[in-house]
């Protein structure tokens, strides 16, 4: 007889009394041909992506390295590579984040690496008050193998809890787990996040279980999921929008109570460190530093909409891209998508429009985001392979090549993604137009 905490354990995660290994199987999703033939397409293009992103990453390397040996500034971004993950665990390893690190992540979202922080805490005490730019720092930290111990127990850890979550909620089967495994691991979003290290794994960790369990019949578990929405608002913010999904079951209250929660947790957050709440006016202003840097909108690493408005702005009127009508133009256009966003999700009945149009706002409303922001695509193209006998084979298509686009390992190389950019918009628009023309419409038409 199993133990009580492993029967809780069962009920609380997979929603039944634990099952046999028959019963399991039994319980397993069946795809229908069509899922299988796109489902082994994905896998066949990942498989693909994998040895020419490898070869095509070495040739790059090589030309890159050499570039810069040579005095070439244009593959300097190479330098970067893993510096958000150093950053970050050296900066938990401060008194004050915010006034000494001079941070702009939430504190939550440093919090979570310290155990990490932790294994390479003599590493940075050897540089301790040596002036090191965030690249010449890793650059040095990389070459100790403490470091690698942290990056590896990270990348196994968020990657086993993402993958186990995904297999869990759609109820995959063994062969079906490890071609949705590698097409995960290997996408490029995926593969760009761990280039750079970033928490932005926790934030999917937790938005993921917040989907799993936020139906759930036991209210002690649907409350672990709210928080869990929470603590992924807590650590990149804007997953917080996938809150419509509670609105669209008309569950108000608790999308109020998570609401209250967030404001509450992120101002006690910041007790985790000794500076306390002093720490908090120097975070907002190193955020609006962030987020108004001139360079990070050109960047051409930034997907969001005001990077794209800005970029074609300023070459035209430079003047006016750095003045007050920019601004309300930019927030106007913002609040004008958001809005029709948040109200399609809320009324459509379909599931994969919701997920695209809350992870498209995930990735375009945010006036900095950058590519592995796009890891948040990887919820819609599960629901994407769920549903596709129910899609038109129009979208199917659009769909598809979409998809394939944002996920094929070898998009990674170029700098300027402003094409990924574009795909996620066409996503929102074609959901937002889909659901107006085929419910908000015909709704509005039979109350008249």
């Amino acid at each position: 007889m199993l133990f009580r905490s492993e029967r809780f354990y069962h009920m609380i995660l997979f929603n039944h009394e634990p099952k046999t290994a028959d019963s399991r199987r039994e319980g397993c999703l069946s795809l229908t041909p069509s899922q299988n033939r796109i489902l082994n397409f994905f896998f066949a293009a990942t498989l693909t992506g994998i040895f020419a992103a490898m070869l095509g990453i070495i040739l790059y390397y090589v030309y890159a390295f050499a570039s810069l040996s040579g005095g070439s500034h244009d593959f300097d971004w190479l330098l970067g590579i893993f510096s958000d993950f150093v950053s970050i665990l050296n900066i938990s390893l401060t008194d004050s984040p915010y006034v000494v690190g001079g941070s702009s992540y939430p504190p939550l979202a440093i919090a979570v690496l310290y155990p990490f922080a932790l294994i390479c805490k003599n590493v940075f005490a050897q540089y301790d008050g040596v002036h090191l730019t965030a690249d010449q720092l890793t650059a040095k930290v990389i070459l100790h193998p403490q470091f690698w111990v942290a990056l590896i127990l990270f990348f196994i850890l968020c990657t086993a809890s993402i993958v186990a979550i995904v297999i869990r909620k759609y109820r995959l089967d063994f062969k079906t787990s490890l071609k949705v495994t590698a097409i995960i691991v290997f996408s490029a979003p995926f593969v760009y996040a761990i280039m750079r290290g970033n928490t932005i794994y926790f934030a999917l960790i937790f938005l993921l279980l917040f989907l799993l369990l936020y139906e759930h019949p036991n209210p002690i578990v649907r409350e672990i999921s709210y928080f869990c929405l929470v603590i992924a608002g807590l650590i990149k913010i804007y997953p917080l929008f996938f809150g419509v999904f509670l609105l669209h079951k008309k569950k108000t209250f608790p999308a109020v109570r998570i609401a209250l929660y967030f404001f509450a947790s992120f101002y006690l957050s910041f007790f985790l460190f000794e500076a306390g709440f002093d720490d908090f006016f120097s975070f907002t202003e190193r955020l609006g530093s962030f987020m108004s840097n001139d360079l990070r909108l050109l960047s051409g690493v930034n997907l969001s909409l005001t990077a794209a408005l800005y970029k074609f702005f300023f070459p035209l009127a430079p003047d006016f891209a750095d003045g007050i009508g920019f601004t309300v133009l930019n927030l106007s256009v913002l609040a004008l998508i958001f809005l029709c966003a948040t109200v399609t999700a809320v009324v459509t009945k379909s599931d994969f429009s919701r997920y695209v149009i809350a992870s498209a706002i995930v990735v375009l409303i945010p006036s900095i985001s950058y590519f592995y922001v796009l890891i948040f695509e990887l919820l819609p193209f599960m629901q994407f392979l769920r549903d596709y006998d129910t899609l038109t084979p129009k979208r199917r298509r659009m769909y598809t090549v979409l998809f394939f686009f944002l996920f094929f390992t070898l998009s990674i190389l170029p700098k300027n993604f402003i094409l990924h950019s574009a795909s996620v918009l066409t996503m929102l628009i074609v959901e937002i137009v889909t659901v107006t023309k085929g419910e908000i419409l015909p709704r509005l038409s039979r109350k008249s």
